[in-house]
């Protein structure tokens, strides 16, 4: 059962979390909120003000209904603040972007490989990228599959394998490890160690 990736209860992976002499101090901050007011019809939260830093990892909790999604969403810039602001670095986060037009490309390779050549990449370096995170993601066979077509955690693991592709300075996530088995849970979750410990 193990080897095929479900949870058994007393099994562990090695921890990525910092161990106490290894926290750092806060490095810059990377994103911001000046009271900020979140929700649509109606505020879900008002006067926030919150500050991220590079290389580290925030986790939003609390009961289903209390607004972690929505909070998550107005960071990103997909959904448009109440009132207050939402900003990245010195510059605000564009106020709204499309969250439908998720996967841009025909074949989960090139949607994985989007990223690096907007930053610049060559295509065999954007491309190797790609071929090494839909391997630890366990997404190699789907290489030339429509993104459209796979299953939903099969898609959850190809947004986190596109925004992990980019090396952006913040990711906002939204319950990346939700339903995934053992294995790619474990995979996931060192993804997303390594780019905090490389300043994401």
């Amino acid at each position: 059962l193990a080897d095929g990736g479900a949870w058994v209860p007393g099994r562990t992976i090695e921890s990525h979390a910092p161990k106490p002499e290894q926290i750092r101090q806060p490095q810059d901050v990377v994103l911001y909120t000046r009271d900020l007011s979140f929700g649509y019809d109606f505020p879900l939260g008002e006067h926030i003000d919150l500050e991220f830093h590079s290389g580290e990892v925030t986790a939003l909790t609390g009961r289903n209904g209390v607004g972690k999604s929505t909070l998550g969403l107005t960071l990103a810039g997909l959904l448009k603040p109440i009132a207050g602001r939402v900003c990245m670095a010195d510059d605000l986060v564009p106020p709204h972007q499309e969250p439908e037009h998720q996967f841009a490309a025909s074949t989960v390779r090139d949607e994985v490989a989007i990223g690096p050549k907007s930053m610049g990449k060559t295509d065999e370096e954007a491309y190797s990228i790609a071929d090494r995170l839909l391997e630890r993601l366990n997404l190699s066979r789907f290489a030339k599959v429509n993104p459209f077509t796979l299953s939903g955690g099969e898609k959850r693991r190809l947004s986190v394998a596109s925004m992990l592709a980019a090396a952006p300075k913040v990711l906002v996530m939204d319950e990346p490890t939700f339903g995934q088995d053992f294995t790619t849970w474990t995979s996931m979750v060192q993804l997303i160690a390594g780019a905090r410990d490389q300043g994401c």
